[in-house]
């Protein structure tokens, strides 16, 4: 189980939100607690993957699986106890770190 600070992830959220399969960056953004701000440039810096772009008229819009919002959720958690951006992106991804190396030291 993951918690965010807006929604509380258990391993079957399918079936809380059947009829969704992405998520707009708006809902992402609550969902995770992170600002539509910090998740364009997380994934323009490459710390989460692509969002899908569904084009509609001349406009793409970012569309984000609940994998990916669980991941948001949990680099936005690690911020919140000092992690850097690289360190918090590096723990989600599965890569082993001590907290020394990855915390903001002020």
């Amino acid at each position: 189980m993951f918690f965010c600070p807006q929604i509380q992830f258990t391993e079957d959220i399918s079936m809380t939100i059947p009829s969704k399969t992405t998520f707009s960056i708006g809902d992402t953004a609550k969902m995770s607690g992170a600002s539509q701000k910090q998740i364009r440039h997380w994934e323009a810096k490459g710390y989460i993957p692509e969002a899908i772009r569904v084009v509609s008229g001349d406009r793409a819009y970012r569309r984000f699986t609940l994998g990916q919002v669980e991941a948001i959720g949990k680099i936005k958690a690690y911020l919140d106890e000092g992690y850097t951006l690289s360190a918090a992106a590096q723990k989600v991804n599965g890569t082993d770190i001590s907290k020394k190396e990855g915390r903001n030291h002020a």
